[in-house]
């Protein structure tokens, strides 16, 4: 069967992320390292998620009957590629000046176009006229309530993996950081998340003002019934 481009992109992506899932997996046990064999199995449970993360699209338009833009698809794999695989897996968190700074602000401002397209969704599905002002700060909130449970799995992971991604430790020779320096990441990644979405809610909300749809092609819509049947 002739495959479409995005059909082509999640297949490689996904190859690529389950080569690394497997080498990891196999180097992992014939580490003879501690410190090595935890790198290793770090790397293996990223290249999971990145691995399952590609499917996510997929089943939110299964589950929810509702249609992503292709290239919000797109948008969104190539952003956990450059989590997962680029920033993680190749160290570009520390190798690559303000990788981290830049991930958080765009997904902070991705976070905050998704709240208006499910904004206009529920307007569509329930013909719900709500105010500007309120979609702009319940898209603010979205965002930042994504950004808050991100530092919460960063805990997680750091606590259980004993790795530093939330920077409380020198990120090159390991010591502890004090008091507001240990801080200093998290607060950054959220103050980051809050621009990124506070100039994508300005300007939704500008736009809902002088009735511009501004993120009309980020628009996610219900599937019509003639589409479910060919499916």
């Amino acid at each position: 069967m002739k495959k479409t481009r995005l059909e082509i992109f999640y297949i490689v992506i996904r190859i690529l992320s389950l080569a690394l899932f497997l080498s990891n997996i196999i180097f992992a046990i014939f580490a003879k390292d501690d410190s090595h064999k935890s790198r290793l199995i770090f790397n293996t449970v990223q290249s999971g998620l990145m691995f399952i993360f590609t499917f996510f699209p997929a089943y939110i338009e299964k589950k929810g009957n509702v249609d992503i833009p292709n290239f919000m698809e797109i948008i969104f794999v190539i952003f956990c590629l450059c989590h997962f695989i680029l920033g993680e897996i190749s160290d570009f968190y520390i190798n690559v000046p303000h990788w981290d700074s830049i991930l958080h602000t765009i997904s902070g401002s991705m976070f905050a176009i998704l709240a208006f397209s499910l904004i206009g969704l529920l307007n569509d599905s329930k013909k719900v006229t709500l105010s500007p002002i309120f979609v702009a700060l319940f898209a603010l909130c979205f965002s930042m309530a994504v950004g808050a449970c991100w530092e919460i799995v960063e805990f997680g992971v750091d606590s259980f993996f004993g790795t530093n991604m939330q920077r409380f430790d020198n990120s090159v020779t390991r010591d502890p950081l004090m008091g507001q320096n240990a801080l200093m990441d998290t607060m950054k990644d959220l103050i980051l998340d809050f621009i990124g979405a506070l100039i994508i809610c300005i300007v939704g909300f500008i736009g809902m003002k002088t009735k511009t749809n501004v993120f009309h092609k980020w628009q996610i819509e219900k599937r019509n019934k003639n589409k479910e049947v060919e499916e």
